[in-house]
């Protein structure tokens, strides 16, 4: 188990979850996935941040950032879109 999934967890998942919709300048009928995942590679970080951009008729967009998601601002979301401290994924 990753960490406790309490009220504030919640909240601090909405917030990021709003910070990913204007970085990735989501629109209405967009979807924006945040998941919390175990990373087990060699080398990898225990806990990474998986933000995806679902757009109808477009490829999925994903960047992870290696910190728990209460952790993750939207400087860490745009490095990581750039190619910086995360991976990005189009």
């Amino acid at each position: 188990m990753l960490r406790r999934r309490d009220e504030a967890w919640t909240a601090a998942i909405r917030a990021l979850r709003a910070t990913a919709r204007e970085v990735f300048e989501a629109g209405d009928d967009d979807a924006v996935l945040v998941s919390e995942l175990q990373c087990t590679e060699p080398g990898c970080p225990p806990v990474e941040t998986v933000v995806a951009l679902l757009r109808e008729g477009e490829k999925p967009r994903q960047v992870k950032v290696h910190k728990p998601a209460v952790e993750v601002t939207g400087d860490d979301l745009r490095a990581a879109m750039r190619g910086g401290d995360g991976h990005n994924h189009h």
